[in-house]
């Protein structure tokens, strides 16, 4: 299959999920608004300081959500993930509302305090959203192209409104990015109030304790989580950076204005685009060299802006930027997904985003002390050396991670189960960490007709033998049985007996009830199949 084939059926693994095409619809809106006032933003605070005003701005944007977002992130794993990305659209919506009257008046402090609460939203939409994802997929390949789904289309807003605010704010003012960008957030969550996750083997968690402190502990017990953690906040420092260089670049290299601003942005998206449609074709057992390479093509096209002042060629450079940043989000991310448990997944990320947020500010409030320091150009090598030197000092520990955060063999198997096809991927990783092996020599029996059903069984490999009533069946590895007596309460209608030496994996009866019942499609599919079998004894 080419790789434009690969690509279009990655992405038609995504779409054609309901749940997660929803999902990404409103994801789109938000960084298309997200972005857009990034710009708008950014033209108003050079218009009342330069570009300490624009390193100011940043920091207040990112820092509020730096602080508040790991805390209010811990409200996600709590109560159910799209109900609380609706909250967080009419917030943000509310908020963007604020800075068009701001800006009308003239009043910068109004600007840059909605600017606050825009950050914290826009730092909560994304872990929420991420958590949200393994809920809604049914297979480690489809969260993948869900993930892949996700850069894709932040690649689109990135592209989309940084391009809709330069020309907005060349032909009208910012006054109107900010009404346009309010009201794709109303937009989004009116989409996502239509997502709703079924069933499950587990509920989110509800205790009491802060959910910050959680997510910090997660991630310090898990090495893996640290390490990744800490790559994507050495990423958004950069990105800090080369958002104030981006502004300062438009108005005092290129000449371009604060149109230029829009376009820069712009370029950043589309080979963000062009970098999502290659990492759909990522597979997901070696996720970490991407994910590194993707970290060192970050830096070095920075590195090589600093002596050009052709807008075609930093234009092209920015790209390269925008594609290696859909590459880390997609194979970082799903990295993350698959080291932290789904119970603290949420503020996990929410901690991750508001360490990132965190970093950018920071990268905002240095950029312009770096700029007075050394001056543009030697603060564009400095800058994008950061990510490659660090790849190179940690590339051993990061190569260890897909080795043991790959998704194991127990969990193919329960992908391959077609009653459980149904589940999301979060419920199949319940299951597959719940499967016991047991083996069978040759001839031995697995269960007698007549007795108690008490585990639901799949052959792992070796064969067995099923004397029903009117014939006798063979089945080989990936088949499953046992399902009969458990959804129906019977004792066990057929003698299962190794043909060949067989290891088979079980599941405790109280196990499979709660995945197959919890869940209305898989219900049905298991109760069909179980019909069918007992229709043919």
């Amino acid at each position: 299959m080419s790789h434009a084939r690969q690509v279009a059926a990655s992405l038609r693994v995504a779409a054609s999920n309901g749940g997660i095409r929803r999902a990404e619809l409103a994801w789109g809106a938000t960084i298309s608004a997200e972005w857009a006032h990034f710009v708008a933003l950014g033209v108003f605070a050079y218009g009342h300081g330069g570009s300490t005003a624009v390193g100011v701005a940043g920091v207040v944007r990112l820092l509020p959500a730096a602080v508040i977002a790991p805390f209010a992130s811990s409200l996600g794993d709590r109560f159910r993930r799209e109900r609380f990305l609706v909250g967080v659209g009419f917030v943000g919506s509310a908020a963007l509302a604020l800075s068009a009257i701001g800006a009308l008046v003239d009043a910068r402090i109004i600007v840059f305090g909605s600017a606050a609460a825009v950050g914290v939203c826009s730092t909560l939409f994304r872990p929420a959203l991420m958590a949200l994802l393994p809920s809604l997929a049914r297979t480690a390949q489809e969260l993948i192209a869900a993930n892949a789904a996700t850069s894709t289309i932040e690649s689109l807003g990135t592209l989309a409104g940084p391009l809709a605010a330069g020309v907005l704010v060349a032909f009208a003012d910012v006054t109107t990015v900010f009404v346009l960008a309010a009201l794709a957030l109303l937009a989004s969550a009116a989409v996502v109030a239509r997502v709703s996750v079924e069933g499950g083997v587990s509920m989110p968690s509800t205790d009491a304790g802060l959910g910050v402190w959680q997510g910090l502990e997660a991630i310090k017990h898990a090495p893996h989580a640290r390490l990744l953690v800490g790559l994507i906040a050495a990423q958004t420092f950069i990105r800090g950076c080369l958002n104030v260089f981006l502004v300062v670049t438009s108005y005092q290299i290129l000449d371009r204005g604060p149109s230029g601003v829009g376009y820069l942005t712009a370029a950043l998206g589309a080979g963000g685009l062009i970098g999502a449609l290659g990492g759909v074709s990522l597979r997901g057992a070696r996720l970490a060299p991407p994910f590194a390479l993707g970290l060192v093509f970050w830096g070095v096209p920075i590195m090589l802006l600093a002596p050009l002042s052709y807008p075609a060629t930093v234009l092209l450079l920015l790209a390269a930027v925008g594609a290696a940043n859909s590459i880390v989000d997609i194979a970082g991310f799903t990295l993350l997904q698959r080291t932290v448990p789904d119970a603290v997944l949420t503020r996990v990320l929410g901690v991750t985003w508001g360490l990132a947020m965190g970093a950018v500010a920071v990268g905002s409030a240095v950029a312009p002390a770096l700029l007075r320091l050394v001056g543009l150009r030697p603060a564009f090598i400095i800058v994008g050396a950061v990510l490659p030197v660090l790849v190179v000092l940690i590339y051993r520990r990061l190569n260890t991670i897909d080795a043991q955060v790959a998704p194991s063999e127990q969990l193919s198997l329960v992908e391959a189960v077609t009653l459980f096809a149904p589940l999301s991927l979060v419920a199949k990783q319940q299951i597959a960490s719940r499967l016991v092996p047991l083996k069978f020599a040759s001839g031995e029996v697995v269960f007698g007709a007549g007795t108690i059903g008490d585990r639901f069984y799949i052959i792992d490999a070796g064969s067995v033998e099923i004397e029903l009533v009117s014939r006798t069946l063979q089945a080989g590895p990936g088949a499953f049985f046992g399902e009969i007596a458990l959804l129906r309460d019977v004792p066990r209608t057929a003698t299962v007996r190794a043909d060949s030496e067989t290891r088979l994996y079980t599941l405790d009866r109280a196990d499979f009830l709660t995945a197959v019942t919890g869940h209305p499609a898989t219900h049905t599919k298991a109760n069909a199949v179980a019909a069918t079998r007992i229709a043919s004894t």
